[in-house]
């Protein structure tokens, strides 16, 4: 299994109502394809101080189905989207048992 992480800090006009539209895109994603596991994601909790803003973990079957999600065009639509609203976003992937 291969698990993604993904972190973002949003740029500092980003209002909430925008972070309420990312958050139910991501909702429509979870299912898009049929070898994504895992898909949960929300904003920090602000319990430090030097954190990011937001966070993705999704867990994929393979390698193959990753590739897919990221290739997928509904994808490739919301993240196209979602750029005007980051300013950074730092991504890893790893296999898991």
């Amino acid at each position: 299994m291969i698990r993604q992480i993904t972190l973002i800090r949003f740029k500092s006009d980003t209002v909430e109502a925008d972070i309420r539209e990312m958050n139910s895109g991501f909702l429509q994603l979870r299912n898009v394809v049929p070898g994504i596991k895992r898909f949960e994601f929300g904003p920090d909790l602000e319990l430090e101080d030097a954190t990011l803003d937001y966070a993705l973990v999704i867990d994929f079957d393979s390698v193959n189905d990753w590739k897919s999600y990221r290739a997928h065009p509904d994808h490739a639509a919301f993240a196209k989207k979602c750029l005007p609203l980051i300013e950074q976003v730092e991504r890893v992937q790893y296999r898991i048992d």
